[in-house]
């Protein structure tokens, strides 16, 4: 697969990508709410490997490696980072380690990236142990709603029943998922063309038409991050059977009566 940052510079994605900090810490939080303690992980798509370093604070004595299909984003990633972690160029569909020898895969906001998510979730789970956990983060489909009338190359945004689907039919267990809504405010257009340039959204190729202000003088972009945790299901636990079912919280299904 081609790598998301292949126009994009280290330093640009960095400066931009507030949003995946704020995602990637929201990610390591929620682990307080499981009961694990992993011993190996892999961390997928790691970008700069800004949370790769809070795994590795949270889990300090895990072995814990961090992919990423972009080189010179991985040397870069490398370069503020704990030396303890391995680093690993690779795509997010070809792990290079053992069938079932990983106890936790973390992935922040890298599925709108991936072409087949079929084949991307099978090798997660292949390398997964029985009992062992994804947590992982997306861009659900009201993502740069803002931008929806424009001719635009954007990412696969798949909307929280579609990645609940794929990953009880990959052979998931007990998948919980919820939603969450950010928005981000721009003064100048051209410097939130150079954001979504930065962050992989478009390409260098891409102009974005004019966009509206608001009474404040400013361009609201919209992001519906959707959050999910599953298992790999132990040995003798059916992978899949009709009765599986996606579990959302609360707060999402009141919203969405």
């Amino acid at each position: 697969m081609t790598s998301r940052f292949e126009q994009v510079a280290s330093a640009d994605y960095e400066a931009a990508a507030v949003l995946a900090r704020e995602v990637g810490e929201q990610i390591v939080m929620r682990l307080d709410l499981v009961a694990l303690k992993p011993s190996r992980i892999i961390e997928v798509g790691c970008g700069t490997g800004y949370c790769t370093q809070l795994l590795k604070k949270r889990y300090p004595t895990a072995e814990l490696s961090a992919t990423e299909d972009s080189l010179a984003m991985l040397d870069h990633a490398k370069m503020s980072a704990p030396s303890k972690i391995h680093w690993l160029c690779t795509s997010p569909d070809a792990l290079p380690v053992g069938d079932h020898t990983v106890d936790l895969i973390v992935g922040n906001l890298i599925l709108p990236w991936c072409i087949d998510l079929t084949k991307v979730l099978k090798e997660w789970q292949r390398v997964l142990r029985p009992e062992g956990l994804l947590m992982f983060s997306s861009f659900g489909p009201d993502t740069l709603c803002e931008l929806a009338e424009q001719t635009l190359q954007l990412p696969h945004f798949l909307d929280m029943h579609h990645l609940g689907d794929a990953l009880t039919h990959t052979g998931f267990a007990d998948p919980v998922l919820d939603v969450d809504y950010f928005t981000l405010t721009y003064r100048e257009q051209h410097l939130l063309q150079k954001e979504l340039e930065s962050t992989g959204f478009i390409s260098r190729g891409q102009v974005i038409s004019s966009l509206k202000k608001n009474k404040e003088g400013i361009i609201p972009l919209t992001y519906e991050i959707i959050y999910g945790h599953t298992w790999n299901p132990e040995k003798n636990q059916p992978a899949f059977t009709k009765e599986s079912v996606v579990k959302f919280p609360l707060e999402y299904l009141r919203k969405h009566r």
